[in-house]
């Protein structure tokens, strides 16, 4: 609140000043050096009221004074030889008050700066804390980084998916140190072989300020979405947001467009594209690649005779075998209606023959219960190797097919290679 009395004080003390001094005077009571209380009364008003405050209490004691003029000497008491000093104090008395006055203005305005800093401080203390402890309330883990990536800030949800002591994230760690504290805590699923590359990845999309999402499987199986935030004066706001729900879901839609639902085995779309990357690898290594293409004897009159639902069931009983007869690295599809694809990495022609070979006397072996009585199922196996002057896996799988349509028409139930177009010497029909 702004004091209204202070300008008032300083006139009416040098007033008041004035006054005694006239009384002391009257009265015959000497009072020493007049002049210099009278300026010190000029003085302290200036400093206490102001400029205009200064000047008011000037003017009074110059009024005073030049009563003294008829009697030179009598204000100071100087002698009249002495009187240019009553004229240098006549015109410096003012000077003085001014002075004082901007001392006094200048002072008021540095101390309500220091005031409003003060304010603003404490303003800003507790917007910051109201700040923080809403970070610390969110799921979401959030790092603030400076601009040399040390850590000025970790909110509670960070320090539980990373499992970060309090005394360590108070430390104001750097950022790689948080890397490898969350390998050592084993918070996210990065095998130590890979971690120094995975740290390198991070880093550098955080000195970029890249804002591309990245997403963390941690180990205990959830996936986190980590971004990066650049702010002004180069530091960085890291969020890492669980988004387990939605990865999950985007696996299993991905799985449903990549799987066949009534094998479980992949689709033609999906084994396509494993067989091109295994094809990318043939051509750049020069490493061996089989491919078996079969497909059911005879199915057509299981449908006609069983009908659709034993037709289903046989169907799944060949891929049932199929599945449990290849190995892990092979590629087993269904292709088409009763059609089926087994793509052989490192598989040379050979053995390729013998792998075919033990499929099919496994399906004909496998004997399916239907309409009180046992359906026999056997498949018709064609063979393609992977060679120079293929064009791709398009090319490859046509040389299956034409295998195919041979080991068909040369009774069903046996393997054909594309290289000789007969059945191979490792078994067929006969055996």
């Amino acid at each position: 609140m702004r004091c209204t009395w202070r300008p008032l004080v300083g006139p009416l003390a040098t007033l008041a000043v004035v006054a005694w001094i006239h009384v002391a005077d009257r009265h015959a009571f000497a009072v020493p050096n007049p002049g210099a209380i009278s300026f010190m009364a000029v003085v302290f008003s200036a400093y206490l009221g102001g400029i205009a405050s200064g000047l008011v209490s000037t003017a009074i004691s110059l009024a005073y004074a030049a009563t003294y003029f008829s009697i030179p000497g009598q204000f100071l008491r100087y002698t009249p030889d002495n009187l240019a000093r009553l004229y240098v104090l006549l015109v410096a008395t003012p000077a003085i008050a001014l002075m004082a006055g901007v001392l006094q203005g200048r002072t008021k305005q540095a101390l309500r700066r220091a005031h409003d800093a003060r304010l603003a401080i404490e303003s800003s203390s507790r917007d910051l804390a109201t700040l923080r402890a809403a970070l610390d309330q969110i799921k979401v883990g959030i790092v603030l980084l400076d601009r040399d990536l040390c850590a000025q800030f970790i909110n509670c949800a960070f320090r539980r998916i990373w499992r970060l002591p309090d005394q360590l994230a108070d430390s104001r760690p750097t950022f790689v140190k948080l890397m490898y504290h969350g390998r050592g805590a084993q918070a996210y699923a990065v095998s130590a072989d890979r971690l120094g590359a995975y740290v390198a990845e991070q880093m550098m999309l955080i000195r970029a300020g890249d804002e591309r999402p990245l997403d963390i499987r941690l180990a205990n199986g959830e996936v986190m979405r980590f971004r990066c935030k650049a702010l002004p004066g180069g530091g960085r706001m890291l969020s890492y947001g669980d988004v387990s729900d939605l990865v999950h879901r985007s696996d299993v839609l991905a799985e449903l467009a990549s799987i066949d639902g009534l094998t479980g085995l992949y689709n033609r779309r999906h084994f396509l594209a494993l067989a091109e990357s295994e094809w990318n690898r043939f051509k750049r290594y020069d490493r061996p690649l089989a491919l078996l293409m079969f497909d059911i004897d005879h199915f057509k009159s299981v449908n006609d005779t069983h009908g659709h639902d034993v037709g289903d069931r046989v169907i799944k009983a060949v891929a049932d075998v199929m599945q449990n007869n290849k190995r892990s690295s092979d590629v087993a599809a269904r292709v088409g209606g009763e059609e089926f694809a087994l793509l052989l990495p490192e598989t040379s022609l050979e053995n390729a023959c013998i792998a075919a070979e033990r499929l099919r006397q496994k399906v004909a072996e496998h004997a399916l219960e239907a309409d009180g009585g046992v359906v026999t199922v056997t498949i018709s196996v064609g063979l393609s190797i992977a060679r120079d002057g293929v064009a791709g896996i398009a090319a490859l799988m046509k040389q299956a097919d034409v295998a195919l349509y041979d080991a068909k028409h040369s009774g069903r139930n046996r393997v054909c290679a594309f290289d000789a177009v007969k059945p191979c010497d490792v078994g067929d029909a006969a055996a």
